[in-house]
């Protein structure tokens, strides 16, 4: 190990001092890491423990001479990556925080402090203590329901040095050793605050200690090799539509989803592509989901690379029709101060890059017509495989019968994980050798340990148990993610039929409103009313980066399998929910149709929760269809229906009406009783449908008079009356919904 490595890892461990101090142990940070570091090497104490140059604070100054300049880089880095948190502000801001004795105060939700003009949000906290996925440890909470429980050190201690005695007595690897120790860091201190000593104020509590860990890393290789400057890389993954949704309805769920989880690995593979390419470590990868990443690199001579790599990559792609723009640039480290400014610019160059996919290899491709028999699956014309299944035959190309096996892996590890309690792993192999080759990149899925030990990454996942003897044996980096992998051997045929009434699919996609907005704006401006200015560092961008994951990417999927998370009653008792996918802030999900219907009123009402703040909301869009209408129309109707619902924010279109999003629990509720009244024959289903006719006809004063007739006519339908009246500055909008719903609940019965 050189002293370039030993930098990383000092700068990846600088504040562990914070955690010794604040679970009893005697003296300051620094000294504290630096007793914690010796035991496992002294000039990764010393230069861990030199990250102060402040008047209030020099350690610096001790540090060896022939060590100084790399205790100076994570001193730098230290200060790019947490810059403005440091920065102290009133008490009055934060009063109930400051009363608390510091090693008591919890991390601020940085969820709460965001205002985009919607409402003021009041400041939430989450309890401190190691990553722990249920409900109560992950919604905010009020600062009298929080506290700070560090009794995970020992913990937390005990796999670092498990990781360090592994890691050189069988083989050492720099890049595999600070990929495993990151994925310990997240486990225990995602929740723990950077910050709680006051001075002359107190801190901004808001960033992950974990979140400032990392990207001090990340920033301590860059300032390495480039002391003035660093490279940021943005991709996006262009053409996911298409490529999903492109299939006819024979034997669709299982195609559907191979192509979803493939387009989640491709995010994966891309990440570490490029990272293997420019040489570096992929804790480099500062976010990686939902077909976006983002990678911090060093600014030399291999950056040069990246216009190489994006062309080879898109040939590769080209073939079924996904496009990957990459666009970097250099930036000073002043610049991350708004790290969110930088992303941006870039973000606006990848967008240029898809107006013009396929540009950078136009000249440099043969264009082939694929000569074959058709694919029954997406009607490519190619070379075909037959496949059986269930006893039936199909014909398909070499890209269908590969995300078809895909998705056979995944039933299988899907049904030993439920019935044998086991977690799922997924083992990367960075030269291909094994599993699944995306991009050169191998993937294999298994629920057996042994069958991934021989891999150079595996992640657990859904479960921060990820450490295990076996593949810290075999000389493999270990970590956990988040990633929907729930697939069950059904079709929609099966689902539709256990619809209640109608036996009709329903098809949802949902989407975060204004997270642009959110990044770019919401936290400063929550600061700025209370008289702080602040920027979007890298560390607070990493930390609500990696918040909005753990909803989309862990919560959702445990909403849709159970049918709740942070609430205690599930949308429906018997659920039949499939996600295609979800990740980032989206998500597309099928299901019967009155499921699918409940669970869109339960994921707002859960995100709610998670929040705590009314300047995030979600947008969707139901539509509800025939078990045989085809896949790919279907998703181009939700995907221009969701453009329609997202103009509006907060809002669903689902049976031709746009509703807030708010109101849906209420639309449920009505359609449940009517439904009802239905069943018991109290009124009549042709009543419903003549008010849903005249509700859709002429302007709204008309429609409010001819159903207002309607029910002057017919007294069982008198708790109308007000609903109607409520309803008509929406256009009626909710209350035929409600109808729309509950006449479909009970079509098909006895009620007709």
């Amino acid at each position: 190990m050189d002293l370039k490595e030993k930098t990383v890892i000092a700068a990846m461990l600088h504040d562990i001092g914070k955690v010794l101090e604040r679970f009893g142990e005697k003296g300051n940070h620094a000294e504290l890491t630096k007793e914690f570091l010796k035991k496992f090497d002294e000039e990764i104490a010393e230069i861990a423990y030199g990250h102060h140059r402040s008047s209030r604070l020099n350690t610096l100054k001790d540090v060896r001479r022939e060590l100084k300049e790399y205790a100076e880089i994570v001193c730098e880095a230290d200060n790019i990556s947490s810059k403005v948190e440091r920065e102290e502000i009133d008490e009055e801001i934060l009063k109930d925080w400051s009363k608390k004795d510091r090693k008591q105060r919890p991390i601020l939700s940085i969820l709460s402090t965001v205002d985009i003009g919607k409402e003021d949000s009041k400041d939430m906290y989450f309890y401190t203590r190691e990553l722990t996925l249920s409900k109560f440890y992950l919604e905010p909470k009020e600062i009298d329901h929080c506290r700070a429980d560090y009794a995970f050190f020992e913990k937390m201690e005990d796999e670092i040095e498990m990781i360090w005695k592994h890691y050189f007595k069988k083989r050492y690897d720099f890049k595999k050793l600070i990929f495993t120790l990151c994925n310990i860091l997240k486990k225990y201190l995602f929740f723990v605050p950077s910050a709680t000593y006051s001075y002359k104020g107190i801190p901004i509590p808001d960033c992950s200690l974990y979140e400032h860990l990392r990207t001090t890393a990340v920033f301590s290789y860059t300032l390495l090799e480039n002391k003035e400057k660093f490279v940021l890389i943005v991709g996006d993954i262009s053409g996911i539509q298409d490529f999903i949704a492109k299939i006819t309805s024979k034997k669709a769920l299982r195609f559907l989803k191979g192509r979803s989880f493939f387009i989640e690995l491709l995010n994966i593979a891309l990440a570490f592509r490029i990272c293997k390419e420019l040489e570096i470590p992929p804790t480099q990868i500062v976010y990686a989901s939902a077909g976006n990443f983002i990678i911090i690199a060093p600014k030399n001579e291999k950056i040069k690379k990246i216009d190489y790599i994006r062309k080879e990559i898109n040939k590769e792609l080209l073939k079924i029709g996904i496009y990957v723009a990459i666009a970097f640039n250099e930036f000073s480290y002043e610049d991350a101060e708004n790290f969110e400014k930088i992303v941006e610019e870039l973000r606006i160059e990848v967008e240029k890059m898809k107006l013009r996919r396929y540009g950078e290899i136009i000249d440099c491709v043969f264009f082939e017509q694929d000569v074959g028999d058709e694919c029954e699956v997406c009607k490519s014309e190619s070379e075909i495989i037959e496949i059986k299944i269930k006893d039936e035959e199909i014909k398909v190309c070499k890209n269908c019968y590969e995300n078809y096996e895909l998705a056979d892996k995944l039933v299988k590890a899907e049904r030993v994980a439920t019935l044998e309690n086991k977690e799922v792993y997924i083992g990367i192999y960075e030269d291909g050798r094994k599993g699944k080759r995306i991009l050169g990149v191998g993937f294999e899925i298994s629920t057996n340990p042994e069958d991934v030990k021989d891999s150079d990454y595996v992640f657990v996942s859904n479960s921060t148990d990820f450490l295990k003897e076996t593949f810290l044996d075999n000389g493999a980096a270990c970590g956990f993610i988040f990633l929907n992998l729930a697939l069950h051997d059904i079709e929609f045929d099966e689902i539709s039929e256990s619809s209640e009434g109608a036996k009709y699919l329903g098809i949802m996609k949902i989407d975060g409103d204004n997270i642009g907005k959110i990044f770019s704006e919401g936290i400063k401006r929550w600061w700025s009313k209370r008289g702080v200015a602040i920027s979007m560092t890298p560390s607070r961008y990493a930390t609500l980066s990696s918040l909005l994951d753990l909803f989309f990417g862990y919560c959702m999927n445990i909403i849709c399998k159970e049918g709740k998370f942070f609430t205690d009653k599930p949308f429906k008792e018997k659920r039949n929910i499939y996600v295609v996918f979800c990740g980032g802030d989206d998500a597309l999900i099928v299901g019967p149709w009155d499921q699918v219907l409940s669970l869109a009123s339960k994921i707002c009402e859960e995100f709610s929760i998670f929040t705590k703040n009314k300047n995030f909301s979600l947008s969707g869009t139901v539509t509800v269809v025939r078990k045989k209408f085809p896949v790919y129309r279907s998703y181009m109707i939700i995907n221009e229906n969701i453009k329609c619902a997202k103009k509006y924010r907060r809002s669903f279109l689902i049976f031709g009406k746009i509703i807030n999003s708010d109101d849906l629990k209420n639309i449920e509720s009505l359609a449940n009783y009517v439904a009802e009244k239905i069943k018991k024959k109290e009124i009549s289903r042709s009543v419903i449908h003549n008010l849903i006719v005249s509700l859709n006809h002429g302007g709204n004063h008309r429609k409010m008079w001819t159903v207002k007739y309607i029910v002057a006519r017919h007294p069982e339908l008198k708790f109308l009356d007000e609903k109607i009246d409520e309803d008509f500055k929406y256009g009626f909008s909710n209350i035929l919904v409600a109808l729309r719903w509950a006449e479909l609940l009970t079509r098909g019965e006895v009620y007709d």
